[in-house]
C-alpha cells in the first residue's frame, strides 16, 4: 500500500493497477473518479480513456482530479491532485450515498423482468390495431407502446456481430439535451409508464405474482429471460376490450421493466455501493424477437486487464457474458474474451441436444474464426450453467413478500 503524500494539499500518491497507454514524465490528465472498486482502488475516466489506480486515500465518485507523472526514483510516479474547482465535501458525499443506497434498495423490491411487458404490449398492439381490433386506445399511448416494441432485435434473419452493436446503441440511445438526441429504452420506458397512467385513470397498477429474476449485477451470472405468456388478467381485460384495466395490467409490468433499466443504469455507474472489483463494468438487457415471441438477452461488458506478453504492443482486451434462454434451446450462457488476436469462448447449456448441436460445430466456428484472423486459444461447451457465489446477505430488502 502506498503511503499519503500530503492529505491538506488533496494530493494522493497511487499506484496504477491496469495496464497504462503511453505516459511521459511532466504529462498532466484531467480525469473524473468513476467508480469505487474495492481495497482502496478507484476507476478514472477520461474521455474514452480509463485506469484504475490504488492509493490510501479515496476521492469521492463523481470528484474531478487530476492525474500528475512525475520523476521517480525507482521510475515514474503518479499522484492525483483534487480539482480545486471541485472541492470534496465529505457530508453532501455521505448523503448522496444515503440517497443512492436507498433509490436501489427500492429499485431491487420493484424490478421485474422485461419479457412479461413485452408479451403483454404485443397482445395489446394486437388487439387494439387491424380490421378486427376489439381494444380502442389513445393515440399517444399507441405510439408509446409501438415505440417500446421497436427496441427488439429480431433474430429470425440471425444475429451477427455487427447487428448486435447497432441494437446496442439504439438500446442505450443518445441522451437528452444533445444536439439530434436519439431516446434509448429507458427514455421510451419513462413515456410509456406516463401514457399508461393516464389511460389508467387512477386504478392502480396490477402487480403479478410470479417471482422476479435476479436484480441486475456485475459479479453474478446472467441469467436470460425466457419468452413468457400473457397473463390471464391481462388476456380477460383485452377480451373484454377494457381499455382501464388492460392500462392498469400493462402499467405495473411497464414500471418493473423501468426499475430494471435504472438500476441496471446505476450499477454500471458504479453508484451502488454493492459492486467489488471484477471484470465486468456495464450490464443491460437486450429484447429479442424471436418469431412471435420476446426473449431477453442478459449481457455484461467489461475490459479484461490481462498484461500483454513479452514483446506485444498494448492493445484493447475486453470481456463479454450472456445468458439466453428460448424455447428451442432452453438456458444458455457464455463468456467470451478477446485478447488482442486471441479468442477464449466458453458455452454452457442445459439440455443434452443444445450441447450436442453446439459440440458439433465447433470445428466449423474455430475455422470460421481463423478465417478472420483471429487466434482461436480455447473454445470449448460445458453441460449445466456457471454457478455463482452466495448472494450476500441483507444486500436488498425483499418488499414484496
Amino acid at each position: 500500500m502506498v503511503s499519503r503524500v500530503s492529505t491538506p494539499a488533496g494530493v494522493v500518491a497511487v499506484t496504477p493497477t491496469t495496464r497504462l497507454p503511453p505516459l511521459s514524465v511532466g504529462d498532466v490528465i484531467a480525469m473524473r473518479v468513476a467508480r469505487h472498486l474495492g481495497d482502496g482502488v478507484m476507476r478514472l475516466i477520461s474521455g474514452g480513456f480509463q485506469m484504475d489506480v490504488a492509493g490510501q486515500e479515496m476521492f469521492p465518485v463523481g470528484a474531478r482530479v487530476s492525474l500528475q507523472i512525475e520523476r521517480g526514483a525507482a521510475g515514474p510516479r503518479y499522484h492525483l491532485r483534487a480539482d480545486p474547482e471541485t472541492p470534496v465535501a465529505p457530508s453532501r458525499e455521505a448523503a448522496a450515498l444515503a440517497r443512492l443506497t436507498g433509490l436501489t434498495a427500492g429499485l431491487a423490491a420493484d424490478q421485474d423482468g422485461f419479457a412479461p411487458l413485452y408479451a403483454g404490449l404485443s397482445a395489446t398492439a394486437a388487439a387494439a390495431s387491424g380490421a378486427g381490433r376489439t381494444l380502442s386506445l389513445p393515440p399517444a399511448l399507441m405510439s408509446a407502446i409501438a415505440a417500446v416494441l421497436g427496441f427488439r432485435m429480431p433474430a429470425d434473419a440471425g444475429l451477427d456481430g455487427a447487428r448486435l452493436r447497432e441494437a446496442l446503441r439504439r438500446l442505450a440511445g443518445t441522451g437528452k439535451g444533445t444536439p439530434g438526441a436519439k431516446p434509448g429504452l429507458l427514455d421510451r420506458l419513462d413515456d410509456l409508464d406516463r401514457a399508461l397512467a393516464a389511460r389508467a385513470e387512477g386504478r392502480d397498477a396490477v402487480p403479478r405474482q410470479a417471482t422476479p429474476p435476479p436484480p441486475p449485477g456485475l459479479n453474478r451470472h446472467p441469467r436470460g429471460q425466457a419468452p413468457e405468456a400473457i397473463s390471464t388478467d391481462l388476456l380477460e381485460a383485452l377480451g373484454e376490450g377494457d381499455a382501464r384495466a388492460v392500462a392498469a395490467q400493462l402499467l405495473a409490468k411497464s414500471k418493473g421493466a423501468t426499475a430494471r433499466a435504472r438500476l441496471a443504469a446505476l450499477v454500471s455507474a458504479g453508484l451502488t455501493g454493492q459492486e467489488t472489483a471484477g471484470l465486468f463494468d456495464l450490464t443491460l438487457d437486450l429484447p429479442i424477437r424471436v418469431g412471435p415471441e420476446t426473449a431477453v438477452l442478459s449481457l455484461q461488458i467489461g475490459r479484461d486487464e490481462t498484461p500483454p506478453r513479452d514483446g506485444e504492443p498494448a492493445h484493447p482486451a475486453w470481456r463479454l457474458r450472456f445468458g439466453l434462454d428460448l424455447d428451442e434451446t432452453g438456458p444458455v450462457e457464455a463468456v467470451v474474451g478477446l485478447d488482442g488476436a486471441r479468442v477464449f469462448a466458453t458455452l454452457w447449456a442445459e439440455r443434452t441436444e443444445t450441447r450436442d448441436a453446439f459440440a458439433a460445430r465447433l470445428a466449423d466456428l474455430r475455422a470460421t474464426l481463423a478465417a478472420q484472423g483471429l487466434e482461436v486459444v480455447d473454445l470449448k461447451v460445458l453441460a449445466g450453467r456457471p454457478s455463482d457465489p452466495p448472494l450476500a446477505s441483507g444486500r436488498y430488502v425483499d418488499r414484496r413478500s
